[in-house]
């Protein structure tokens, strides 16, 4: 396991809910062996092939997960990234590295026209959604008219499948590594993950009303007459729904997917980013771990026994803004299966009051957020500089909880003074949020953990977050050597 980090464990499978009938695993080490021999390819000209088709966005955690044997030295990376693959090259990433480079990325990635066309407070507070690649719809005000648009969208031609992401090159060779998950179901029908794009910006718009000044110089955006999310989650209720929310951590695979096809069956590839955690165990060993994807995960169910509950999640994304998103993840046994021990939920549920409480600070956060990134004009969002999806559901956690669950926290100082600025700006300016709501969003940034160094007083709560923020049940060695040596760890 010393050189081979996402090797996977032989006793992975024993379980049903492991889901092996339908999705066969094959370790990521072994997919790249394979599929370089079926190309009839040495080792470097199929990586140089495979990151020459790759889009910077999807590069950089590839280069992360990548097995250290497979070099990145003769691979035809973009010159702005060269620099970064000599690093990561060598070794895994660790905390300290992983906060240089969201904050130096900002200055090393070259400006993009297209930033300027819908940049992060643009994207959480637009009054439109885009139901697929072909259409967009404004956003309904109602949950009759939410109905009738997923109802108008299924009603419409049902497109070919086709290939998804930027490795269209690589995919469309056939019978090598395909980079998407080929031949798993989703959990939801196509019109409960309709409901659930819809029904986050919806979120993101009562969000937006919170702004001294709304964008464009539009009205603030109502659903079932009311404004914010605390007054929607109230009126749901009073209509019979159960909401909960819940903090949820599973292994990170930055939106990226890969399988391949042998003999009659398609053999799925694990994806993860293996990081040093800077934390020794009983053995004076560095332990090391797999990065999580973290989020608030918010369940809106209707009164119907029959209806579809709204999956909704919190975070700062990829997707160029801080805010909701549809909790539509293809259904992945080995990584994000709610039940099966995959997803970690650290700490307890949320409802009523507490529920409210986070929706507000949701709000606010976006607000802070999304206007640092669009008046600093950050890259994608602000994603890393002002955190990773970790640090925002952290954030929300400790203002809610009084405490925090999850690791690796990169959020540097220096961002998190820029946030209490942009804060104090906003509030000056009008914006809109409880007191109480400001003190705890202070409070959190003040006193939010940071796991690039770490000290006698501060390394067992570091410890007890690591564990926490790791699933329970991995096909991964590395999670599962971690989990059973748990007591080993001071």
């Amino acid at each position: 396991m010393a050189d081979d980090p996402l090797r996977l464990s032989p006793e992975w499978g024993h379980r049903v809910e492991d889901g092996t009938d339908l999705a066969p695993l094959l370790a990521f080490d072994q997919a790249l062996e394979l599929s370089s021999l079926r190309r009839g390819i040495n080792r470097d000209a199929f990586l140089k092939d495979l990151l020459s088709d790759l889009h910077h966005q999807q590069l950089i955690p590839l280069l992360l997960m990548l097995p250290r044997r497979w070099k990145l030295r003769q691979a035809n990376l973009p010159d702005h990234l060269r620099t970064i693959g000599g690093l990561l090259e060598t070794g895994l990433i660790s905390p300290l590295l992983l906060a240089t480079l969201a904050d130096d990325l900002q200055h090393l990635l070259p400006t993009s026209p297209k930033r300027q066309q819908r940049r992060a407070i643009d994207r959480w507070s637009e009054r439109q959604v885009a139901l697929n690649d072909h259409r967009t719809v404004p956003l309904p005000e109602s949950l009759d008219e939410l109905e009738t648009i997923v109802a108008t969208d299924l009603a419409g031609p049902v497109e070919t499948s086709k290939p998804s992401g930027t490795l269209t090159k690589i995919s469309a060779l056939g019978n090598t590594l395909c980079w998407r998950n080929e031949g798993l179901s989703s959990l939801q029908s196509e019109r409960a993950r309709q409901r659930n794009r819809v029904m986050a910006q919806v979120l993101n718009a009562l969000g937006s009303n919170r702004l001294p000044s709304m964008p464009g110089g539009s009205t603030p955006f109502q659903f079932c007459g009311i404004s914010s999310g605390r007054a929607l989650l109230q009126q749901l209720r009073a209509r019979g729904w159960q909401c909960r929310g819940r903090i949820r951590a599973s292994v990170a695979s930055f939106g990226l997917g890969a399988s391949t096809h042998n003999s009659d069956h398609w053999q799925q590839v694990p994806l993860a980013v293996p990081y040093r955690t800077g934390l020794l165990d009983a053995d004076g060993e560095e332990i090391r771990a797999l990065l999580p994807h973290c989020s608030l995960e918010m369940e809106l169910k209707p009164p119907s026994p029959e209806a579809d509950t709204v999956l909704l999640q919190y975070y700062q994304g990829t997707e160029g803004l801080n805010g909701w998103a549809a909790l539509n993840d293809q259904h992945r046994p080995w990584q994000n299966d709610r039940n099966n021990g995959t997803v970690a939920y650290p700490t307890g549920e949320l409802h009523d009051q507490s529920l409210e409480e986070a929706l507000d600070l949701c709000e606010l956060m976006g607000a802070v957020h999304n206007s640092e990134a669009q008046l600093s004009d950050l890259h994608g969002g602000g994603y890393g500089a002002l955190g990773f999806c970790i640090d925002s559901t952290a954030l929300v956690e400790l203002a809610i909880t009084g405490t925090t669950s999850l690791f690796p926290l990169t959020l540097g100082d220096l961002w998190r003074q820029r946030l209490l600025h942009q804060l104090q700006q906003l509030l000056d300016a009008g914006l809109q949020a409880p007191e109480h709501c400001v003190g705890r969003y202070r409070n959190s940034l003040e006193q939010l953990p940071q796991d690039l160094f770490h000290s006698n007083a501060s390394r067992s709560d570091a410890q007890r977050r690591l564990r926490l923020s790791q699933p329970r049940h991995s096909p991964f060695a590395l999670v599962r050597a971690l989990n059973g040596e748990t007591s080993r760890m001071t």
